[in-house]
């Protein structure tokens, strides 16, 4: 059972790549999404939460198991941040990069309460700093894409 958890929580193994294994799992994670889930409003619902219990979950397995806090092979949390990005936005190249380069500067700075989310307790603080980073990541990009929108028309 041990060996499941790890490969969740490690995105599939890329947590266990030596060099920025975040920023592998958010590619696992944008990759799953535009693979995976369809644009339809109420799966985005079901997939987010989903996702989130998935991440919590899992992470506080893997916690516990690796004996340290968000060791940085856990990356199901970067997984569940990106779809947060992406969740709602229409699957083109241009919105699916923005969300990416913001999620990663975002999870990677870790502004405001961002951080602050990182206290939290087990699963629950590993997941909420990325959940907070892809919610305001894709605040952002919805205002772009209304922008967009009302430049064109």
């Amino acid at each position: 059972m041990n060996k499941f958890i790890l490969f969740i929580s490690s995105g599939f193994g890329v947590g266990y790549i030596k060099y920025a294994p975040g920023t592998f799992g958010s590619l696992v994670g944008v990759i799953c999404w535009v693979l995976f889930v369809p644009t339809i409003v109420s799966f985005h619902i079901f997939a987010l939460l989903s996702i989130t219990f998935i991440s919590v979950s899992f992470a506080s397995f893997a916690q516990n198991i690796y004996k340290t806090k968000d060791d940085k092979r856990i990356v199901v949390d970067e997984i569940a941040g990106m779809w947060f990005s992406v969740a709602f936005l229409p699957k083109s190249l241009l919105m699916i990069l923005l969300a990416f380069v913001f999620f990663r500067v975002l999870d990677i700075k870790k502004p405001w309460f961002i951080g602050k989310s990182q206290e939290l307790k087990s699963g629950i603080g590993i997941t909420a700093d990325d959940i907070l980073s892809g919610i305001v990541v894709n605040i952002t990009l919805q205002i772009v894409k209304f922008a967009i929108f009302a430049i064109h028309n």
